[in-house]
Formats: structure tokens, sequence, C-alpha cells
């Protein structure tokens, strides 16, 4: 083993941009390279669109860059890396010292970092890093002076937008200010992704959470019971949008009904029609008494029962509606009770 002992702030990504990003030129050995490195990143299973979905901070770079040079120094793990084409996170962790979970975030960094480095091939991508040993507090820390704008290689296009490796070792998608190349060095402004209103996005889920679940307890509030005589009980609960959210009989036969008349979510004067319609094609009407209708809580507003009125007209339902206290005949019933007296 070449290396004894691991130093993860050997080497940083220095602030000043290197000489070949400067007037930079495009040939076909650097798009050649470039198309090369995006196949070896493949064959270790690590995706552009991850690099650049699942940035790193500037510390974090700088500890994968400082793993990748001691896995190239390091005859051991170079050889399990290039026969695996994986990062061995257990033998890494142990020779580094640096926790597994660690490794995990940062592994696909840390795998094209070696890959730039341990390829003598891949010149002009060496090139463009901006890599340094830091020499007591001499490197500058990494700081732009337009964070907005991002400079560096294009390794890939996509539409109306680059790919591109800063000299500071990260990948970056960006909008281009003009037409590029792979290969050429070109500046734009970063394209939001959708991680970077992931803040908003939660708050929105959140905000949408709460409507949602004011709107169901609001819908599955009961603001009215009714109570239905037939052979068997019927009870059911009435929102205030005058939709059935609960029915229940204690008998076989009622909820035998409940089920074959599927009132769930019904308005309430369809419910009610369907069940006394159901109740005389099945003989749980007694034609020797009234139906008893009980209604408490919110009384159901005077001509609201209009096909329910229909319903007791066509079978000669006899019924009697108590109304939150108040005795109430359907308009047309009340009609024909009214001309039988």
């Amino acid at each position: 083993m070449e290396n004894s002992s691991f130093n993860k702030n050997r080497y940083v990504f220095a602030s000043m941009p290197v000489m070949s990003l400067i007037g930079d030129s495009v040939d076909e050995s650097k798009s050649r390279q470039i198309a090369l490195f995006l196949n070896e990143l493949n064959m270790y299973n690590v995706l552009l669109k991850d690099l650049i979905n699942f940035p790193l901070k500037e510390r974090e770079r700088n500890v994968a860059l400082n793993i990748a040079f001691y896995i190239t120094n390091d005859e051991e793990l170079l050889e399990v890396v290039a026969r695996k084409k994986e990062l061995p996170i257990s033998k890494v962790s142990k020779a580094t010292r640096i926790k597994a979970d660690y490794l995990e975030k940062c592994k696909d960094y840390i795998i094209a970092y070696y890959i730039i480095l341990v390829n003598p091939n891949y010149k002009c991508i060496q090139d463009s890093l901006n890599i340094k040993l830091k020499e007591d507090d001499k490197i500058i820390s990494i700081s732009g002076k337009n964070k907005n704008l991002h400079k560096g290689l294009v390794i890939k296009l996509f539409k109306r937008s680059a790919y591109i490796l800063t000299s500071k070792g990260e990948f970056i998608k960006i909008k281009p200010d003009g037409e590029v190349k792979i290969g050429e060095v070109c500046e734009g402004k970063e394209k939001k992704l959708l991680g970077d209103f992931k803040i908003h996005i939660s708050i929105l889920l959140v905000i949408l959470i709460m409507i949602a679940s004011g709107i169901i307890v609001e819908y599955r509030r009961t603001q009215s019971i009714i109570v239905i005589e037939t052979t068997s009980r019927i009870k059911i609960s009435i929102n205030k949008s005058n939709k059935v959210i609960y029915a229940y009989s204690d008998t076989d036969k009622g909820k035998e009904l409940i089920e074959s008349t599927n009132i769930l979510n019904d308005g309430v004067d369809d419910a009610i029609a369907k069940m006394l319609e159901y109740a005389s094609d099945n003989n749980m009407i007694d034609s020797s008494k009234k139906v008893l209708i009980t209604i408490s809580g919110q009384p159901i507003k005077y001509g609201l029962l209009s096909e329910t009125d229909k319903v007791i007209s066509k079978d000669n339902i006899p019924i009697v509606i108590n109304n939150s206290g108040n005795q109430q005949k359907l308009p047309k019933y009340s009609t024909e009770a009214d001309d039988d007296e």
C-alpha cells in the first residue's frame, strides 16, 4: 500500500478559473474524451442527471476529491474499483475512517473524480479542474463574483440546456447565453431543478393537505340524522350539502336495503326515494300504518324531497314526516291527503 494515511484536506478546488477555461477552443479530441468519460460513468452506474440533481457542497466536493486521489494512489483500492466498477464502501470507510453513510452520499462524485484523475486520456477534462494543494490558508475559499452565473466545460447538450463541469468540480445544468458545442467552455445561469423548489413545494403540499383535510372533515360532519321506519329501521346521516355520509340498520333486511340501494354520497332526496321504492317493492311497508320519517338536527327544507314525493304518490305509501319537531307533508301527498279528508 503506497498510501499509509488519508488526509481529507490535502487537495481543494480553488476559486480562480484555470487558464484552459479562458478563451478555450473546441477540437475533436475534446469531444471524444468527453464522450468516453460519459460512457465510463455509465459503466460505473453513475448518472449525469444524479450528479446534477444531487449536488454536493464545497466542503463535500473537496472531501470527495481527496478520496478519489487516495484511491488512485492505493493499489488495492485501485484494483477493486477498476475490477468491480463500483466504490467499495466498507473498504474505503476503513481506509479513510470516513463513515459509510457519508461515503454513500458522496459516492457518485467520488467515482466521477476518480474516473477523471485515473485516466491520462482525459487531459482536457483534468485541465478544466482547478485542483490545488491546500497549504495552510493560502488557497482562497471558493466564491464567485456572480453566483448566478456558472462557467465550465460543456459535457452534454439537451435541447436549450448545457450540462457543464466547472473548475470547482461542480456538475451544473445551465441555460447558455448562445449556441455552444460539446467540449466548449460556456457560461450561463443555472436552470432551476425541482429540488430547488422543494421548500416551496413542501409548503404548498402542507397547505393543500390542510385544505383537503378541512374539506373531508367538513364533508363528514353530520348536520341532520334521518330515521325511516319501514319494517326495518333505517338510519342515515346527512351533511350540510344534503349528501348521505352514513347509513345503518340493525336488521338483515335493512342492511340488504342499504347495500342494494347504494345510497352513500347520494343526495338526501334521491336516497329516501330509493329506500322507499325498494321497501315498497320488497314488502317492507306495513300498509296498516304510516311510515314515520324523523329528521333531527338541521331540518330539511320544504320542497327539497321532490323525488320522494313522486315515489310515495306512485306507490301510495302513507308517510308522516317529523321535520325537527314540525310535522310536515310533501306537497303532492299533502294535496291528495286533503282531498281524501
